[in-house]
């Protein structure tokens, strides 16, 4: 009989049993899949978009308009058309008196005559003291529009000139009452370019 010379045959069966085990614990651990791990402050499973709702500013805004300064040369030169815009307004209310009075024959030719010659000294004066009255000096503007205050003023002393003529050397009334009518315009035009130099002004 022959002899074994192995006495312990079965020694090896556990050494193969356990290579056997990590042989497959190794195929089975590659055959899964890696999960990668997902930072705390981020989300695996969707993106969020965030939509902001606040729209632009897009409004124009009206720029401030900083008032000019009114010098006091400037502030008493227009104190001074108002006054003379009184005045012209003043004489223009008797001229229409006058002539009304004469036309209706509640006064007489003499009076009226009187009452006119009173007006042209008036209005001469009158004219005199606002082509005086200039304007601060710088103030271009001014200047111009005082040009048509001053022109506006003779007007009316030309005017009144020629109502009385009309009453000595006409005959009728038609060339008084033209005379009379180009007066009123003059106070129009005067009280028009008082204003017009208020506005350049800016008053």
């Amino acid at each position: 009989m022959a002899r074994n010379p192995d006495p312990k045959p079965g020694r090896w069966i556990l050494p193969l049993i356990i290579v056997g085990m990590v042989g497959f614990t190794y195929l089975f651990t590659t055959s899964i899949d890696t999960v990668p791990e997902v930072p705390d402050n981020e989300t695996s499973s969707s993106t969020s978009t965030s939509t902001s709702t606040t729209e632009p500013t897009t409004g124009s805004s009206t720029p401030s308009t900083v008032p000019v300064a009114i010098t006091p040369e400037v502030q008493a030169y227009v104190a001074g058309l108002d006054n003379f815009d009184l005045s012209m307004a003043s004489l223009g209310a008797r001229m229409v008196a006058a002539n009304a009075a004469w036309d209706d024959r509640s006064a007489t030719y003499a009076d009226t005559k009187a009452a006119l010659e009173t007006l042209i000294t008036d209005t001469i004066t009158f004219a005199d003291e606002v082509a005086a009255a200039t304007p601060p000096a710088g103030e271009a503007g001014l200047a111009l529009e005082h040009e048509k205050v001053v022109a506006a003023a003779t007007a009316a002393k030309t005017a009144a000139e020629n109502v009385l003529d009309g009453l000595v050397n006409s005959e009728g009334s038609a060339d008084r009452l033209a005379a009379l009518d180009s007066f009123n315009g003059a106070i129009g035009n005067f009280s028009a370019a008082v204003s017009s130099a208020k506005a350049v002004a800016g008053i």
